[in-house]
């Protein structure tokens, strides 16, 4: 079975990159290389002695940061979630115990 893919061309800092993804990935890779191009354009005019790959380096270090706190978010979601279903099963089983009482007596 092979995958579909589609090569897209993308302009980070000037440099135009032709890449390969998959079909119907296009867009989402496109606004991924955007944010990247404004993150690294925004980066280079605060610190005008950087070179690209300081540059580029410390983009990926910001992004890696921004991805560790959502991913703590999301587990921290996650656990609330879990314990308020544990909440809502342990209502349901009393009010279902509940009302077998009542219904035998």
């Amino acid at each position: 079975m092979t995958v579909a893919t589609e090569s897209i061309e993308i302009t980070i800092l000037g440099r135009v990159y032709k890449i390969s993804c998959l079909s119907g990935q296009s867009d989402a890779l496109i606004a991924a290389a955007d944010t990247l191009n404004q993150h690294l354009t925004e980066m280079r005019q605060r610190s005008r002695g950087s070179n690209n790959e300081q540059l580029a380096v410390m983009a990926a270090l910001h992004f890696c940061y921004e991805l560790s706190l959502e991913k703590a978010s999301n587990q921290k979601y996650s656990e609330t979630m879990d314990e308020r279903i544990k909440m809502l099963q342990k209502t349901i089983e009393t009010a279902l115990l509940e009302q077998g009482r009542q219904l035998r007596s």
